[in-house]
């Protein structure tokens, strides 16, 4: 008997991968072309979509899949991993606007609810970490 790595009433049985894949490349093709955060991931993580954003984007699949209760080896610390970038509180308001546009037009409203929430739950914890100066 194989037993299932989702739990079936978790939040990432009723999205899975493609859309969640879908998701994630739409929002960051979104934020890369925002005059406010475009210049913050293209300074780290090179134009979009080329330089590393396949694998930032398995990455950031693998922790989606994690915290929505999904199969994930996702094993970052997503506030470290966000240290230094030297952002304000109005990046992360973007931040989640654009998250909340990009879901409504991908997803059924309950599960763009559910990942909306998920991502205010977490920007305090990203923008104390984001917010210092680079050293």
């Amino acid at each position: 008997m194989t037993l299932p790595l989702t739990h079936p009433d978790a939040l990432f049985a009723r999205l899975g991968d493609e859309a969640l894949r879908r998701v994630l490349w739409a929002f960051y093709a979104k934020a890369t072309r925002d005059e406010l955060l475009g210049p913050v991931f293209t300074r780290r993580i090179g134009p979009f979509p080329r330089g590393g954003w396949p694998m930032h984007i398995m990455r950031l699949e693998g922790f989606w899949r994690a915290v929505t209760g999904g199969p994930s080896a996702y094993r970052g610390q997503p506030g470290p991993a966000h240290a230094d970038l030297g952002i304000a509180p109005e990046h992360f308001d973007r931040w989640l606007a654009l998250w909340e546009e990009t879901l409504m037009e991908f997803l059924d409203p309950p599960e763009a609810a559910a990942l909306l929430t998920l991502a205010r739950r977490m920007r305090g914890t990203l923008e104390r970490h984001a917010a210092r100066e680079p050293a």
